[in-house]
């Protein structure tokens, strides 16, 4: 499973957007994106249940959403605040959305909320910082099979540079000594 985008869009705006692989062919300007994912989810809940909507499946890419509400300082009752995330399709799908995607989800959308409750949410570039956060709450989700194992060798060849390292220092600290 991998994370290629993960956000939170506000009044059918991207609040906070961070993609770490590409998850379109084309070039789509975000705000008409976000526009449409929140269109559809909407008409989906008005067809259905409120909250039954938990994500939406492609052949390749699932679009996971986990909605609340956050008061904004320039309105007069709670608006609906969606977290969602763009995903790699693969097999058992519903176990994973269960065990991991939406409560990594409810996470961001928490956190979203605790930091800007009350806050006017139409400045935009207020957010860049939450960024940060959607890398701490995805972790290694957002990186594919190759990039995760390119990291443990990578990690793998730090730590036998190190022990090579003190292994020499201790044999040189030991030839000083013999000598003395």
């Amino acid at each position: 499973m991998v994370v290629r985008e993960a956000g939170i869009i506000f009044r059918g705006f991207n609040l906070v957007k961070r993609s770490y692989h590409k998850s379109t062919k084309g070039k789509i300007d975000d705000d008409l994106r976000s526009g449409l994912l929140t269109a559809i989810k909407s008409f989906a809940e008005s067809a259905f249940t409120k909250g039954s909507v938990e994500y939406f499946e492609g052949k390749k890419l699932l679009i996971a959403f986990i909605d609340d509400e956050i008061m904004s300082d320039d309105g007069k009752e709670p608006e609906n605040l969606i977290s969602y995330a763009i995903i790699d399709k693969e097999k058992r799908m519903e176990k994973y959305m269960h065990k991991i995607i939406l409560p990594l989800l409810r996470n961001v959308i928490d956190e979203f909320i605790a930091l800007n409750k009350g806050k006017n949410l139409s400045e935009v570039s207020q957010f860049r910082d939450f960024k940060e956060n959607l890398d701490n709450i995805f972790g290694t989700d957002t990186q594919t099979v190759d990039q995760k194992l390119k990291g443990i060798f990578t990690e793998e060849k730090k730590e036998k540079k190190k022990k090579r390292k003190k292994k020499k220092k201790s044999k040189e600290k030991g030839k000083k000594n013999k000598k003395e």
